[in-house]
């Protein structure tokens, strides 16, 4: 379990790792479709030169905070209505936080202009990042609801969480 009764969650890594991973993946998914670009008829008469897309920041802002503030509050909204002992709202919000650490290193890779490359990379993060989420909760879901309810708790994150990568992958890397 990610946290022990002791240790008490902080909301200053999760801030950082969002905010840093907001401008890696705005910066890498610029460079990459500069890298990717190549000038054609078509793309000389509308834009001469390659021009930089400074919404991906504004975007990746909303989306990024967006999903590690929702998210974990639905998360805990329900955890509040199906379990006796449930999520503490903090402890979610860094969970999710921190599972986006792994998607700062798949930016950088995702630099590349090699699009199988790209998809592993980012399926190779989601598959991480759910696999950090799911241990730190999976636990405390299984003892306090039946299976079934279990499973479809796990299964709804696991949605959420692809959701978020496969906008990830399609939005700032294509």
């Amino acid at each position: 379990i990610f946290f022990e009764n002791d240790m008490k969650p902080d909301l200053y890594g999760p801030f950082w790792l969002c905010t840093t991973l907001i401008f890696t993946m705005a910066a890498a998914g610029n460079l990459g479709a500069l890298l990717s670009f190549v000038p054609t008829k078509e793309n000389r008469v509308k834009h001469r030169f390659f021009t930089y897309n400074f919404s991906k920041l504004t975007v990746g802002t909303s989306v990024l905070y967006g999903y590690t503030a929702i998210v974990p509050v639905a998360g805990w909204a329900a955890s509040k209505w199906l379990m006796s002992s449930p999520f503490g709202l903090l402890e979610l919000v860094c969970i999710y936080g921190y599972s986006l650490t792994i998607y700062i290193p798949a930016a950088i890779i995702c630099v590349a202009p090699i699009e199988f490359l790209r998809w592993i990379t980012i399926l190779a993060a989601f598959v991480i990042s759910l696999k950090f989420i799911t241990r730190n909760v999976r636990d405390v879901i299984i003892r306090q609801v039946d299976e079934s309810k279990a499973l479809m708790i796990l299964v709804v994150v696991g949605a959420l969480h692809a959701a978020l990568a496969l906008f990830l992958k399609i939005y700032f890397y294509n």
